[in-house]
């Protein structure tokens, strides 16, 4: 059987390579069985930007902690 694959995406104000970072996962050869953008108290429009790719990719938001704290 195949392995489950999950790709976490930490983000921070980077809602510009949001769209093109979701594109290129959603779009391998073999599809991610879930997709989560860790939004880390982000104030551009991460939010906006994901939702767009709803439902194949789930939305986290928390207060700002820092890459490591993200990814945990």
């Amino acid at each position: 059987g195949w392995m489950r694959i999950s790709v976490i995406i930490p983000c921070y104000n980077r809602a510009d390579y949001l769209p093109r970072t979701l594109e290129s996962v959603l779009n391998q050869t073999r599809p991610a069985d879930e997709v989560l953008v860790i939004d880390d108290g982000s104030t551009d429009d991460t939010a906006e930007v994901t939702a767009r790719f709803a439902p194949a990719v789930r939305y986290v938001h928390r207060e700002n902690g820092g890459l490591s704290a993200a990814r945990n």
